[in-house]
């Protein structure tokens, strides 16, 4: 199989198995996000909608499909750090001893929390309240309109109706549930996104709080087709 099918296939596989895990577990759960989970994505919808000239279609449910799942938290905040301690590495002399302790992004307690938080949530879809304030080129739609328009069994034409219907250069948008840890210090929340057939990615992003406002630090690429 080339790597073209292979991309057909995974976004295929992540808007099929998508629909069918949010249109169960909409049957045992009617909830709608908390105010502090809105405030988070609030942040997250004005940091997409500020580097996207496209409109942005956004599910107006949390999902919870295993493209959400395929990481650690851990491993990735490891990888930044020690990315990071790189340019240490290569300032320091040859052949001399470098002792590196590098300060972890989040403490280890919190990032435990925010796993636990993250897993007890990410398959317990809810509602999103409109937040028309954040982007004029925002639009929210159900996962059972969007259902609709990629009805077809040929999901070169699902992409083709659903450009039809918001523009060439939209983009669909499924955010997961919010995590946070005890102290609701930092906010953790998973974003999938799709523009055709062949191209797909997920991105990780952890918010932490600032004077009150809730601020991104880092974004962990989770996934792409």
């Amino acid at each position: 199989m080339d790597k073209s099918a292979v991309r057909v296939t995974v976004l295929g596989a992540w808007l099929v198995f998508g629909a069918f895990v949010q249109s169960s577990v909409a049957a045992s759960s009617d909830c709608t996000i908390g105010q502090e989970e809105r405030t988070v994505l609030t942040s997250v919808f004005k940091e997409i909608a500020e580097h996207s000239h496209s409109a942005l279609v956004v599910e107006s449910r949390t999902g919870s499909s295993h493209f959400a799942r395929t990481f650690t938290l851990r491993d990735l905040l490891l990888r930044d750090e020690t990315s990071e301690l790189l340019p240490q590495l290569n300032a320091a002399p040859s052949g001399s001893t470098v002792l590196l302790s590098p300060a972890p992004i989040v403490p280890e307690v919190r990032q435990r929390e925010l796993e636990r938080d993250y897993n007890a949530k990410v398959s317990r879809p809810c509602s999103i309240p409109s937040l028309n304030s954040v982007s004029k080129v925002l639009v929210f739609r159900s996962p059972a309109q969007i259902r609709r328009i990629f009805s077809s069994n040929d999901l070169a034409k699902r992409w083709s109706e659903f450009h039809r219907v918001f523009g060439s250069d939209a983009e669909l948008l499924t955010f997961s549930r919010v995590a946070f840890d005890s102290a609701k210090q930092y906010a953790l929340v998973h974003v999938s996104s799709g523009v055709s057939e062949d191209g797909g990615r997920g991105e990780l992003y952890l918010l932490t709080r600032l004077n009150g406002d809730w601020v991104i630090k880092r974004v962990f690429p989770t996934w792409t087709t």
